[in-house]
């Protein structure tokens, strides 16, 4: 590993340690006061196992396999894409699942959460459908998804993206794009957006502190509002 790639590998952690234990509902407040595009992923993805994500992204794009068709018709290179995807990542990814907000199927099972906890990924992010929920928690890997489904969606889905830019839950995200997650939802945030923003929510916090002093005091909150103008 030379310099330069330790170099990017400890930037890249800086900006993890930054946002560390940030709430995303302070993130998001923090991107409109500067007026960075909302980049927080549609409320049907929710957290459905284990409680904060952070992490950088990792992706794969899926659509359903046409009705006359098949993975290996479409792009054989990518028959085992997402398991390729999943043994390679970095400790501190997440694989952003991406498969056009169809949950009739599960694109996540017990043994994709097994592997990736093993290879130190932190999360995994669709705006579909996953299965073995009961299993889940026992690997340490958050989870966030649309919703669950018994049926294997190994033959439903077909490989399309791998590690480039997807869209999921109405968001694009990019491999390296920082993911923030807790119970109100997701955010994904662009590194260079980083410094900013936790600058915002520090400057965010100690008015809304303020705030919360003047109600705690018996202040209205119409005068709360008016006198610290939080957003």
């Amino acid at each position: 590993m030379n310099k330069n790639t330790n170099h990017n590998d400890q930037h890249a952690n800086d900006l993890l340690d930054a946002l560390r234990g940030l709430a995303t509902a302070d993130i998001s407040d923090a991107m409109y006061s500067l007026s960075i595009p909302d980049s927080t992923l549609d409320p049907t993805v929710r957290l459905m196992v284990g409680e904060t994500l952070l992490g950088r992204a990792v992706t794969v794009g899926r659509v359903p396999t046409p009705s006359n068709s098949s993975q290996k018709d479409l792009d054989d290179t990518m028959m085992l894409a997402v398991q390729e995807v999943i043994d390679a990542a970095t400790p501190g990814s997440v694989l952003v699942n991406a498969v056009q907000g169809i949950a009739s199927f599960a694109n996540w099972g017990g043994n994709q959460a097994l592997r990736a906890s093993k290879v130190g990924m932190v999360g995994m992010v669709t705006d579909g459908a996953i299965r073995d929920l009961p299993e889940m928690a026992e690997y340490g890997v958050t989870i966030f998804a649309k919703g669950a489904s018994p049926r294997a969606g190994q033959h439903f889905f077909s490989t399309v993206i791998k590690n480039g830019p997807v869209i999921c839950a109405g968001v694009l995200i990019k491999p390296g794009d920082i993911l923030v997650g807790d119970a109100d939802g997701v955010i994904a945030i662009k590194p260079d957006d980083v410094t900013r923003i936790v600058e915002k929510v520090k400057d965010l916090k100690e008015k809304e502190q303020n705030m919360r002093t003047h109600i705690l005091a018996g202040g209205g909150l119409v005068d709360a509002v008016l006198k610290y103008k939080v957003r």
